[in-house]
């Protein structure tokens, strides 16, 4: 995805690529989920929770797997899922804030 560090011009921290991508994970995760995904009404916080550090956990095995394996970790897999974990992250407070998605 990001591959340098990059001076940003304005008052951003984040790229408008990392943001795009965890707003692509999001929706993509709600149009496959629906009601089930973290945007829907179905979960309490501690479903919602469950579902944040399974994402988190595969993080963790990456790393890991690499530390065992005397390897790097797998840059690529990395960014898929931690921009997976900032998706889910970023849905449930989208939730607590009281916002509906409208994908049409």
């Amino acid at each position: 995805m990001v591959e340098k560090v990059k001076t940003m011009n304005d008052d951003r921290l984040l790229s408008e690529l990392t943001l795009g991508a965890i707003n692509e994970e999001a929706t993509r995760a709600h149009i496959v989920h629906g009601d089930n995904s973290m945007m829907g009404f179905k979960y309490s916080a501690s479903d919602r929770l469950s579902i944040l550090m399974e994402e988190v956990g595969e993080v963790a095995r990456e790393i890991n797997d690499a530390r065992l394996g005397r390897r790097p970790a797998d840059k690529d897999k990395l960014v898929i899922e931690l921009i997976q974990v900032a998706a889910m992250a970023a849905t449930w407070v989208e939730f607590l804030d009281g916002v509906i998605p409208n994908l049409g």
